[in-house]
């Protein structure tokens, strides 16, 4: 009889084990998907950077040669008319955008720095 209560003792903890771990779990998958849904906004604005200074780039064909880069700051693309503003949510933003080239492929990454939010890799 003893043998019995043992195991519907532990059946029961391993039942509020499971439940712990199912929570923690749950709570975050909601913590995930609701920064991911915070930071979707300054994403946007990132490629909506990058998008102007890919045009810019064209216009005036200023593409870097191999293992070189060129920044390209965000107040010289609005003044140019290549972006209207770097806003999110009614905060300014700065930023910049870089492109280098990596063998055949010229690659994009820009950075930006709001009051809420800041790329990785920013530098002032």
């Amino acid at each position: 009889m003893e043998n019995g209560v043992k195991m519907n003792k532990m059946k029961k903890m391993y039942i509020l084990w499971g439940m712990i771990v199912v929570g923690l779990f749950t709570l975050l998958l909601i913590f995930g998907f609701s920064y991911k849904n915070k930071v979707a906004v300054y994403k946007d604005l990132e490629q909506k950077l990058v998008k102007a200074e890919m045009r810019y780039i064209d216009e005036k064909f200023l593409y870097p040669d191999e293992k070189q880069s060129l920044k390209t700051e965000a107040s010289l693309l609005i003044e140019g008319g290549y972006l209207t503003n770097l806003e999110v949510n009614d905060e300014k933003c700065d930023g910049y955008a870089i492109i280098s080239k990596n063998k055949t492929v010229f690659d994009y990454k820009a950075y930006i720095k709001c009051p809420k939010y800041k790329t990785k890799g920013y530098q002032d």
